[in-house]
């Protein structure tokens, strides 16, 4: 699936946590050419209201994030450097949507850029996993649907389901929650209509 990338951050806000003042200056000037607001600062906390976090590898000594990994709710970009192995490898599992060399600040645009679109992929991921999991909760109510057309309309169970599907296509609903209209409407006259 093809997603639309954001390419305009003007007027957006980001929060730099990093101990050296000079690369939170640096971010920042190159971030406000981008139209992008940016407060530094540290030691810090992320705020949950900013559209953007730019922080240190190094940062879980001195700040904590809110969430836990790879769950927050806007775009965490993690700064690098040479770094040491394990600092390498604690990074990496923060789930952060984005890498930044401080070698290469230049590349703010571009980190901006797939951050943005990783942290919008997640979000869409979790979306898709919570409907899985609604929809799974509503297996029974399936079941209790097929076994009340089975029961209403006369038909197998073969053709009960098909009518149920039908009725799906025609009320443009999840399965689960047409079954779920369907035991709340039980004598609606559209979904005897279906074959």
């Amino acid at each position: 699936m093809s997603v639309a990338l954001e390419f305009n951050f003007a007027c957006r806000s980001a929060v730099i946590l990093h101990p050296a003042e000079s690369v939170r200056t640096q971010l920042a000037a190159r971030l406000a050419a981008l139209g992008v607001t940016a407060a530094a600062h540290w030691p810090g906390r992320l705020c949950e209201r900013l559209p953007f976090s730019l922080s240190t590898s190094t940062w879980c000594t001195m700040c904590r994030s809110p969430w836990e990994p790879g769950s927050a709710p806007i775009p965490m970009i993690g700064l690098i450097r040479s770094e040491c192995p394990g600092r390498l490898s604690w990074a990496l599992q923060q789930i952060v949507d984005a890498f930044l060399s401080l070698a290469a600040p230049g590349l703010v645009y571009s980190t901006l850029v797939v951050a943005t679109a990783k942290c919008a992929e997640r979000q869409r991921q979790v979306a898709r996993e919570v409907e899985t999991v609604r929809r799974t909760g509503l297996r029974h109510v399936l079941i209790q649907a097929v076994v009340l057309l089975m029961q209403r309309d006369g038909i197998n169970e073969l053709a009960a389901p098909k009518r149920l599907r039908a009725f799906a296509m025609t009320e443009r609903l999840p399965l689960e929650d047409a079954a779920a209209a369907l035991l709340d409407r039980p004598d609606d006259h559209l979904a005897r209509r279906q074959s």
